[in-house]
């Protein structure tokens, strides 16, 4: 898959109104798996100032990409048969994000499919709102927790109410929620609960749910010999990927953004 230079890449983000909702960790897994292995050529546009945590993330594993023999075999191998650099990402504050995206691209020789944005957690100001309705689709990763719903229904409801409102007037095309850290030790009943509100408010809620599950905060490890799960130099290897429900999700936003 190659990107096509005879359209804009599809801006899109997954986000949440919650710290520690999955926002970051999605936004790396989902790039990561749409760049290394579905072949589509990526970007991401950092606007979670301060924390910057792909940003960083990448930081991170570089340097330890530069000490560890292990990882740099491990990447020899791997972009040999990859063909192409990792995907860039750019740093940025939340007010200049959508201006530094063009500029970024504007500059870049290559063409991109998908320019995915890390968001700021909370809306607190016009230009993060305008950003938000900036882009194509908001993907937003919900758990049955009542302080998540209490911070995250109330913020799709009004992204709904807008789009329906300002019908074919905004870029912004749709919010889809998915379930994630779904736990077997949760009753199914509270799921339909929330899944029957949702439905009823216009939202489509995705079919993919990912399992509550510490691999997705696994990363490189100091001693670079272990499998890895979140990473934005590598993609997830095949034992974790396994089970996670990550392919189905990507395939679901693939489906959904018409990729």
């Amino acid at each position: 898959m190659t990107a096509n230079n005879n359209r804009q890449p599809l801006y899109i983000a997954i986000c949440t109104q919650k710290g520690g909702a999955g926002k970051s960790v999605f936004t790396t897994l989902v790039a990561s798996y749409l760049h290394y292995i579905k072949g589509y050529n990526v970007a991401i546009i950092d606007c979670d100032y301060p924390q910057w945590s792909i940003y960083k993330m990448r930081q991170r594993e570089a340097e330890q990409i530069e000490r560890n023999s292990f990882y740099q075999n491990k990447a020899e191998i791997f972009f040999s048969k990859l063909n192409k650099p990792t995907y860039p990402i750019v740093p940025c504050q939340p007010e200049t994000g959508l201006q530094q995206a063009k500029e970024f691209l504007y500059s870049e020789e290559q063409s991109y499919d998908i320019v995915l944005f890390d968001l700021p957690g909370t809306v607190n100001n016009e230009s993060v709102v305008q950003t938000y309705f900036a882009m194509d689709y908001l993907f937003v990763p919900i758990t049955t927790s009542r302080i998540n719903m209490e911070s995250t229904l109330p913020f799709m409801i009004s992204t709904h109410e807008m789009l329906t409102v300002n019908q074919g007037n905004t870029k912004l095309r749709g919010i889809y929620p998915f379930w994630n850290m779904v736990s077997s030790k949760e009753k199914p009943e509270l799921y339909s609960y929330y899944e029957k509100a949702i439905l009823e408010l216009g939202i489509p809620i995705l079919e993919t749910r990912i399992p509550k599950s510490v691999r997705y905060d696994r990363e490189q490890s100091i001693e670079g010999n272990d499998y890895l799960f979140l990473s934005t130099i590598f993609p997830p290897d095949k034992p974790l990927l396994k089970g996670s429900n990550l392919n189905l999700l990507v395939d679901e936003i693939i489906q959904i953004t018409g990729l």
